[in-house]
C-alpha cells in the first residue's frame, strides 16, 4: 500500500474511551473500519463501502478496468445480486477521485483488497511453455537413439577386440555424434529473430518462448473496446429532416460517412442546422497540446458530436468561428444529469430581443418536448430502430427560438424554467458508435482461414457485442447456433466447483461447455472473472476435449488472473496497467488486433523453422551410423570420427542455424495450427522423415559410391583388416573421402529438401541468403578436405579424381527431385481435400461439419455437436490418416 504515496489520510477512530478521535494516519496504517475522507484528485488507499458523496461523484477505475471512461458514484445501498466489482457505492485501492468528495468506511487493505487478492493470484509457480515441454521431448527421443548408437558402437569395438582407449574413444564419439549440436543456438537464434520481426510488427515479445506458444494457438479471446474497436466514439449516421411537416410524406435523410470516415461532400450543406446545433449545444472542447497536435477535451459523446460537427464545417477553424459569433454566445445551461437525460443551452446576443434554446440528449426524453404529429414520431423511432439495431448509441437535437427572453435565465428542468419548454423543432438524430479498426476485419478472416478462432469477450451489451462481431467477421451474418452469443449472466451458474475445471464437473455443465467453446464467437456483459473461467474452459473441453491453445488480451489489473491463465496472455501498450502487462507473456505496443495475427504468423515461422533444422540435423545420422554396423561384416571403415565431427560441427551446425532465417512458405497461414499434444515439434513424422526416409537415400547414394570405388571391394574380398600395401591403404582413404563427401551432397540435397514443407522449391526458391552461404561453406569445406594436404591427416581424407568428385553430385540431385516429386503428389492430393483436410481434422474436429465436409478453405462450415462429443472425438482419432 505503500506504493500509492505518503500522504496522510485523515480519518475518523473510536477512542479506547469511546468517544470520536481525528488524526491522521499513513496508508499503510489504515485497518478496516476506520471512517476516511477523500476528495477529487485524492487515490484510494484501500477498498471502502462510500456512506456519503457529493451528487455527482465519479471515479478512475481504469486502473483496475483499463477503461478509461469515469464511473458514478453513489452511497445508496446495491442489490445482494450485484457483482462486488460493479457495486457503484464501493471504491477499490489504486483508483482514483474525479470529481466530488467522499465520506467512507474501510472494508479491506493490504492482499485482502480487490487489487491485492488479484496480484496474489497471479503470482503462481513457474509453468514450463509448450516449447519447453516439445524441446524435453525431443531431448529424451534423441537420448534414447544416442545410447542405442553407443551401446552398438561398444559392441563393434569389442567384437574387433578394440583396444581399450580406441573403443572408449570411438563408442563415445559416436554418440556424442547422434546429438544435434545445432538445436539450442538455433532454437536461441530463432525466437531472437522471431521476437526481433514481431517488435517490428508492434508486438513486444516479453517471454521469449511465448513466440513459438503464440503460432500454436487455436482460439484467441479478444477484448473489443480499443482492440477490435478505436476506443473512441465517433459519429457514423447523422439522420435530418428538411421539415418537421414533412417527416411523415418525404421520411428522412441517412447521412453515413464513407470509406476512411470522410462524410459525403453534401452533408456540408443538408447538414447544416444539425451540425451547428452540434456545436453550440456541447461540453466538448478543442485545444492544443505542446506539440501542436489538437487535443479534444469533454466526454467521449461530446467530443465525438463536436468532431463530426467540426468536420462538416470544414474543420475546427468553422467550428470556431460558429461557436464565437455573437449571436451564438451561449446564455444560459442546464448540464445533463442522469434523471432529464438532456441537455439544454439558451443562445443569443446579450439584452437581445430574440434568443434560441437547443435541446439535445436521449430520443425519448427530447421528443416530448417537440411539436410533432404521432404519424412523425412513429417514422423517427424507425429510424432510431435501425440505428440501434447496427449498435449505434442515438441521441436526438432539437430547437425553438425563444421570442420573449427573460431578463434572467433561470431554472433546473421542465417544471421550473422561466422561458417555454415545448414546441422545440425536431432537428435530427446522431448515431453514435466505437467503431471498428481498419484491417481488423480482415485480419479476422486471415485468422479464421489460419484455423484460429476469434471469440469476443467483452463487457458491451449483447446486441452492441454481436452487431460488432458481425461487421469484422466474427459472427457470421446469417449465425443461428443456440451459442453464438453468451451473455455473463449466463455463465454465473456455470463457474467450475474448484479453481479450475476438473473431472468431477456435473454432467450437465460438462455438455453446456462443449456446446459453448464450439458455438460461441462473443461473450458479452462479462466481468474479469468470467474471462479467466471461459480460457479454463477452452483449456479442458476445447478442441473436441483435447483442449485449445488459447490466447487472451487485456489492460485492466483484473484481467491479470485470465492472462496468466491462457497460454499466451497479450497486454494492451497504449492503454494497458502495469499490473496487465506484467501478467502477460506479449504486449501490443499499438493495441491493434491486426499486429497480433501478424504476431501469430512470426509464430507459426519460428515453429516450422524450428521443425525443419531438427529434421536436416537428423538426416545425416543414418549415413553416420551405417558404417560402424557395416564393420561387424568386414566392411571396411567408410567413415572416421573425425569426419563425423567434421559433418556435425563443420558444417550442419550453421546450415542448421541458418534456418532461423527462412522466409515463410506460401500456404503458411492456410493451414490448421499445430496442437503441442497432438503434432510434437519432433514427433514420429519428422523421425521417419530423417532417419527412413531421406537418412536412407543419403546412406544408399554414400554406399554405392563407396563400393564403385575401384579399390574398395578387393580390400573387401581379401577380409583385410587393416590395408597391407600402401596403394590399399590410398584406396582405403579415397573410400572414405567419398563416403564423406557424398554425406556432404546428400546433406545439401536434405537442406533443399527441407527448406519447404509442401511447396515446390522451384516456385520457392531460395531467399534465405544465410543458407545460400551455409551450402558455399559445406562445398569449400567438403573441397578443402579432399585437396588440401594438412587436412587429410587430420581427418583421414585423400585427394579424389575429378570424376569421383563429380559424380557424388548426382545424390544432391536425385535426392532433391525426388522430394519435388513426393511434395507434388502431396499437394495434388491436398489441393483435393484428400491430405491435409484428414490432417487438420484430426488436429481439430471443430472444423468438420455436420455432414463431414469443410469449407472450400479449410475452415469450419458448422460447430461441433458436444451432445455427441464423446462419439465424434472416437470418431475422428480412428479415422485413417493420410500424413503428409
Amino acid at each position: 500500500q505503500k506504493m500509492q504515496g505518503d500522504k496522510p489520510v485523515r480519518c475518523v477512530r473510536r477512542a479506547d474511551d469511546g468517544n470520536r478521535t481525528d488524526v491522521e494516519k499513513d496508508v499503510e496504517h489504515l485497518v478496516p473500519g476506520d471512517i476516511i475522507f477523500l476528495e477529487a484528485g485524492d487515490r484510494i488507499p484501500a477498498d471502502v463501502r462510500i456512506l456519503y458523496c457529493t451528487d455527482g461523484m465519479e471515479v478512475d477505475n481504469s486502473a483496475l478496468t483499463g477503461e478509461s471512461m469515469p464511473e458514478p458514484r453513489h452511497s445508496k445501498t446495491e442489490k445482494e445480486s450485484q457483482p462486488p466489482t460493479e457495486a457503484r457505492n464501493l471504491a477499490f485501492f489504486g483508483t482514483t477521485v474525479l470529481k466530488g468528495n467522499a465520506t467512507c468506511l474501510v472494508h479491506a487493505t493490504g492482499d485482502s483488497t480487490f487489487l491485492g487478492k488479484i496480484a496474489q493470484s497471479i503470482k503462481t509457480s513457474y509453468v514450463k511453455s509448450t516449447l519447453e515441454i516439445q524441446i524435453e521431448h525431443f531431448v529424451h527421443f534423441i537420448a534414447i537413439i544416442a545410447v542405442f548408437v553407443g551401446l552398438v558402437s561398444l559392441g563393434v569395438k569389442v567384437v574387433q577386440k578394440a583396444a581399450p582407449a580406441d573403443t572408449i574413444q570411438y563408442t563415445a564419439s559416436a554418440l556424442f555424434s547422434q546429438v544435434p549440436e545445432g538445436l539450442l543456438p538455433t532454437v536461441t537464434i530463432s525466437l531472437m529473430f522471431a521476437s526481433a520481426e514481431m517488435v517490428r510488427r508492434k508486438v513486444l515479445v516479453r517471454k521469449i518462448d511465448a513466440v513459438e506458444t503464440l503460432g500454436c494457438v487455436s482460439v484467441f479471446c479478444s477484448d473489443k473496446t480499443g482492440t477490435l474497436t478505436k476506443g473512441e466514439m465517433t459519429v457514423q449516421d447523422l439522420v435530418i429532416c428538411k421539415s418537421a411537416a414533412s417527416i411523415t410524406t418525404e421520411g428522412m435523410n441517412v447521412i453515413v460517412r464513407e470509406t476512411g470516415y470522410k462524410w459525403p461532400k453534401t452533408a456540408s450543406g443538408t447538414c447544416q442546422n444539425l451540425s451547428v446545433c452540434g456545436l453550440l449545444n456541447n461540453g466538448a472542447e478543442v485545444k492544443v497540446d505542446e506539440e501542436g497536435n489538437d487535443l479534444w477535451t469533454g466526454s467521449p459523446t461530446e467530443v465525438a458530436i463536436m468532431r463530426a460537427c467540426a468536420e462538416i464545417q470544414g474543420g475546427k477553424e468553422g467550428a470556431k468561428a460558429i461557436r464565437s459569433a455573437p449571436e451564438n454566445t451561449k446564455l444560459f445551461e442546464i448540464p445533463f444529469n442522469s434523471e432529464n437525460k438532456w441537455m439544454l443551452t439558451v443562445h443569443g446576443q446579450a439584452g437581445a430581443r430574440k434568443s434560441f434554446a437547443i435541446l439535445k440528449g436521449a430520443p425519448d426524453r427530447v421528443l416530448k418536448f417537440c411539436s410533432l404529429s404521432d404519424a412523425a414520431i412513429k417514422v423517427i423511432e424507425g429510424e432510431m430502430q435501425k440505428l440501434m439495431s447496427d449498435a449505434r448509441r442515438v441521441l436526438a437535437i432539437a430547437r425553438r427560438d425563444i421570442t420573449s427572453p427573460p431578463m434572467k435565465y433561470e431554472g433546473t428542468g421542465p417544471t421550473d424554467c422561466n422561458f417555454p419548454m415545448k414546441d422545440f423543432e425536431f432537428i435530427g438524430l446522431y448515431g453514435i458508435e466505437d467503431p471498428p479498426k481498419d484491417g481488423v476485419a480482415e485480419a479476422v478472416i486471415k485468422a479464421t482461414r489460419a484455423g484460429v478462432k476469434v471469440v469476443m469477450v467483452t463487457g458491451d451489451h449483447p446486441d452492441t457485442a454481436r452487431a460488432i462481431a458481425k461487421r469484422i467477421n466474427i459472427l457470421p451474418e446469417n449465425a443461428t447456433e443456440e451459442f453464438a452469443v453468451v451473455a455473463g449472466v449466463q455463465l454465473d451458474t456455470r463457474v467450475p466447483k474448484g479453481d479450475n475445471f476438473g473431472d468431477d464437473e456435473p454432467e450437465d455443465n460438462v455438455k453446456w461447455w462443449k456446446k459453448v467453446v464450439s458455438q460461441a464467437r462473443v461473450f458479452a456483459r462479462v466481468s474479469p472473472i468470467h474471462k479467466q473461467v471461459i480460457v479454463q474452459a477452452y483449456q479442458k473441453y476445447g478442441y473436441g476435449g483435447i483442449g485449445d491453445i488459447c490466447a487472451m488480451t487485456g489492460d485492466g489489473v483484473n484481467d491479470a488472473p485470465a492472462l496468466k491463465q491462457a497460454e499466451v496472455g497479450v497486454a494492451m501498450g497504449i492503454r494497458g496497467t502495469e499490473v496487465a502487462k506484467d501478467a502477460a507473456d506479449i504486449v501490443l505496443q499499438d493495441d491493434d488486433f491486426s499486429s497480433i495475427i501478424n504476431g501469430i504468423e512470426q509464430g507459426r515461422l519460428c515453429s516450422a523453422n524450428l521443425r525443419k533444422s531438427i529434421m536436416y540435423t537428423l538426416c545425416s545420422k543414418v549415413p553416420q551410423f551405417a558404417p560402424t554396423l557395416a564393420m561387424v561384416f568386414g566392411v571396411p571403415e567408410a567413415l572416421t570420427i573425425a569426419q563425423v565431427l567434421l559433418i556435425d560441427i563443420g558444417t550442419d551446425i550453421w546450415t542448421a542455424i541458418a534456418y532461423a532465417f527462412q522466409p515463410a512458405e506460401s500456404k503458411l497461414m492456410a493451414r490448421a495450427p499445430r496442437h503441442p499434444k497432438l503434432v510434437k515439434l519432433a514427433d514420429w513424422g519428422v523421425g521417419v522423415y530423417s532417419y527412413c526416409y531421406v537418412g536412407i537415400m543419403q546412406t544408399f547414394f554414400c554406399w554405392f559410391m563407396f563400393f564403385t570405388l575401384p579399390g574398395i571391394m578387393k580390400i573387401w574380398s581379401e577380409g583385410k583388416d587393416a590395408p597391407e600395401s600402401d596403394e590399399d591403404h590410398i584406396v582405403a582413404l579415397q573410400g572414405k573421402t567419398v563416403y564423406y563427401w557424398t554425406l556432404v551432397m546428400g546433406q545439401i540435397a536434405a537442406a533443399l529438401s527441407t527448406t519447404t514443407e509442401r511447396q515446390s522449391l522451384f516456385t520457392y526458391g531460395l531467399p534465405n541468403m544465410m543458407l545460400n552461404l551455409a551450402f558455399l561453406f559445406e562445398v569449400v569445406l567438403g573441397v578443402a578436405a579432399i585437396y588440401v594436404p594438412f587436412m587429410h591427416g587430420a581427418f583421414g581424407t585423400w585427394n579424389l579424381p575429378t570424376a569421383d568428385v563429380l559424380k557424388p553430385i548426382s545424390a544432391l540431385v536425385i535426392i532433391t527431385l525426388i522430394e519435388e516429386v513426393r511434395k507434388g503428389i502431396f499437394r495434388y492430393l491436398e489441393d483435393r481435400g484428400m491430405c491435409s483436410w484428414c490432417l487438420d481434422v484430426a488436429k481439430n474436429p471443430d472444423m468438420m461439419s455436420e455432414d463431414g465436409s469443410t469449407d472450400s478453405d479449410g475452415s469450419a462450415s458448422s460447430s461441433y455437436d458436444s451432445e455427441d462429443s464423446d462419439e465424434d472425438e472416437e470418431k475422428v482419432r480412428k479415422k485413417p490418416l493420410l500424413v503428409c
